[in-house]
């Protein structure tokens, strides 16, 4: 199934997802988000966007960054869903044959698709490929101690995050061509 074959049911759907406070209330990792969330920028998203439909699951650090600054910047115009949860929209929304988390797609008031984010922002990626290069984790402290640096970068992975957004959204809106 394609996106734009959702069109009618997508209203339907963004009534069903869950408003940042209901994914915290679903989280093992609520005190994690909430700590994000006041850190995130706090710039909101161009008024057309409408709606941004957010592919998240708990397991994942990449969501537990992207997710609070989401909510920051949309407020009420956000609506999570747990990709797995959701197989409709995990398929609609795919990239190629990946079901990417966090994917975020930004539309407007009509339910067209403004752009797509899957994440993680590059910032992240190159954090990772520069931790790497120094040897992979081995051990579960070892896994801890990245993790944790990685949240300890959360304040530029949140910039990172908003940057890549502010770009596709430049892009959708832009001149055509």
């Amino acid at each position: 199934m394609k996106a734009h074959d959702m069109a009618p049911d997508l209203q339907t759907r963004l009534t069903q997802g869950m408003t940042f406070a209901q994914l915290l209330e679903r989280s093992r990792h609520a005190s994690l988000l909430l700590g994000f969330l006041e850190a995130a920028p706090p710039e909101p998203l161009p008024e057309e966007v409408a709606w941004v439909l957010a592919l998240v699951e708990d397991w994942c650090p990449d969501c537990h960054q992207a997710a609070p600054v989401l909510a920051k910047a949309a407020g009420e115009r956000a609506r999570f869903f747990f990709r797995d949860e959701n197989p409709d929209l995990r398929e609609a929304y795919r990239f190629g044959e990946k079901r990417i988390v966090p994917t975020l797609v930004f539309l407007d008031r009509e339910l067209k698709e403004l752009a797509r984010w899957h994440g993680p922002p590059e910032e992240a990626r190159a954090f990772f490929r520069a931790r790497l290069a120094e040897g992979a984790p081995a051990s579960q402290k070892e896994k801890r101690a990245l993790l944790a640096a990685y949240h300890q970068a959360f304040p530029r992975m949140a910039l990172a995050i908003r940057e890549e957004w502010a770009r596709l959204l430049r892009r959708a809106s832009g001149p055509p061509g």
